[in-house]
């Protein structure tokens, strides 16, 4: 019934793009869009909808209405008026720093070539309010890689049967798409991770060495 509302509320939610497809290129610019691309886009919300409704009917998780709607969707002033008035003091600070001016600053992590050692191959997120910036953690090290490059990534949600949620094809290098994939976890969370990761792992320490080797 839970999940039946959020369909309607979340139909209502304007997208970021028409399309199921954005071209990143590095920079902050790039930084907004992934995150817009993210947490907006139709077809990735309604794949994050799916994985937490298969998380919620195996009964790893008591889904709230709330976790899911603050995790794939904006929330209008009015919303977030009313879920402020409704919450306990964890969904308030929630609540809280998604007004203007009230989220405490955090540097992302990965934001040069440099500090990017190596790509998040599969990483764990505990709740649905997590899934957008698990995803972005996992996408930031391949924008920042092409950046150093010059070249773009183009991130696309996917839709349809299995796990695939996004892919990612690097521009300008002669490599397969990435898969993203995101699942339930049995005993509650949920798992996100890349096909291959033993030939990305690889694909991305001969890139990134090639981009940092001192020139002769």
């Amino acid at each position: 019934m839970k999940l039946a509302i959020l369909l309607v509320v979340l139909s209502a939610v304007p997208s970021f793009s028409a399309g199921s497809r954005v071209r990143l290129s590095g920079g902050i610019n790039a930084e907004n869009k992934l995150r817009l691309f993210v947490e907006q886009n139709e077809r990735l919300k309604a794949r994050l909808l799916e994985v937490a409704q298969r998380e919620s009917s195996a009964g790893a998780t008591s889904l709230r209405e709330s976790d899911l709607r603050d995790a794939v969707s904006d929330m209008s002033g009015d919303n977030m008026r009313l879920g402020l008035g409704k919450s306990q003091s964890d969904r308030r600070r929630a609540l809280l720093e998604k007004m203007p001016g009230m989220k405490p600053s955090a540097m992302p992590e990965c934001q040069s070539l440099v500090d990017c050692n190596a790509p998040h191959l599969a990483l764990d997120a505990p709740d649905a309010q997590r899934l957008p910036d698990t995803l972005r953690r996992m996408v930031r090290p391949w924008m920042v890689l092409q950046e150093a490059r010059g070249a773009e990534v183009e991130l696309r949600a996917v839709d349809g049967p299995g796990d695939a949620a996004l892919t990612l094809r690097l521009k300008d290098l002669d490599a397969q798409p990435l898969v993203l994939n995101v699942a339930p976890r049995p005993l509650g969370g949920f798992k996100v991770w890349f096909d291959r990761p033993f030939v990305l792992a690889a694909l991305y320490g001969h890139e990134r060495d090639m981009v940092l080797r001192p020139a002769r």
